[in-house]
């Protein structure tokens, strides 16, 4: 690997930092892609090793919340690690039994129904702003944890909508609690690849530097913003990305 690759998958590891900053995701959305783009990789094995620059990237974020304005709600957090990491371990078992391309539409389609009513938000307490029952986030976790574990994200992307529409955080405080619970995720699944025997660490210190740098820069940049801002943004963000799963999926047909 030359310089100038090394450089590159820095830069590419501060854009998912900034990004898992921002809007409370692991960054595998960007991390994935690097590793097969960048640094030729099979999609598997990238898969598994973006699990491990999301716990530092979430490492990172975490602990930079702790001094934010908006910090994490550990209740929260605990409550809803409690499912999604451990069924994370489901998509790790399933990435090489199951075809990728049938779970992909479904997370798209997930995102798309929920990108709406998070851009809307909602006034009031946040008593007030609880929209789906607290079971069925719950149950949701199982969902987000499995696809977390196939596709190789930390699931932040439709765990923050669940914390605002099912918990009734704030968007800034969803973010941060988001963050926490992508960090358990990270841990749990990037352990499980380890065990099924995905392991290259070496080549992914310019990526992990990077997101780390970028998680607690992200952190900043997010208490500037206003809530209103980074809820139409992360709304934008999920059809983005539901878009962009989409197309990959086509492709796998």
């Amino acid at each position: 690997m030359d310089i100038w690759q090394l450089l590159v998958l820095a830069v590419l590891g501060v854009v998912g930092g900034i990004l898992a900053g921002v809007v409370g995701v692991g960054g595998g959305i960007v991390f994935v892609p690097t590793l097969v783009y960048a640094a030729g990789w099979g999609i598997k094995e990238a898969v598994a090793a973006s699990f491990v620059i999301i716990v530092f990237s979430a490492l990172s974020g975490t602990i930079r919340n702790a001094r934010s304005e908006d910090p994490a709600n550990w209740r929260a957090a605990a409550l809803l690690a409690s499912t999604v990491a451990p069924a994370s371990l489901i998509g790790v078992y399933i990435s090489s039994v199951s075809p990728t391309a049938v779970v992909q539409v479904a997370f798209a389609g997930v995102l798309l129904a929920l990108a709406y009513p998070t851009a809307r938000g909602s006034s009031g307490p946040p008593e007030s702003r609880r929209k789906i029952p607290v079971t069925l986030v719950f149950l949701a976790g199982v969902g987000i944890g499995a696809l977390s574990g196939l596709v190789g994200v930390g699931g932040g992307v439709v765990i923050v909508p669940l914390l605002i529409l099912g918990l009734g955080l704030s968007t800034k405080r969803a973010i941060s609690t988001s963050l926490a619970v992508v960090l358990a995720t990270g841990l749990v699944a990037s352990l499980g690849y380890a065990v099924a025997g995905f392991a290259d660490l070496l080549s992914l210190t310019p990526l992990v530097v990077g997101s780390m740098v970028g998680a607690w820069l992200g952190v900043r940049l997010r208490e500037w913003l206003p809530e209103k801002a980074i809820r139409i943004g992360f709304a934008t963000f999920m059809v983005v990305t539901a878009l962009r799963t989409l197309g990959d999926a086509v492709e796998m047909f």
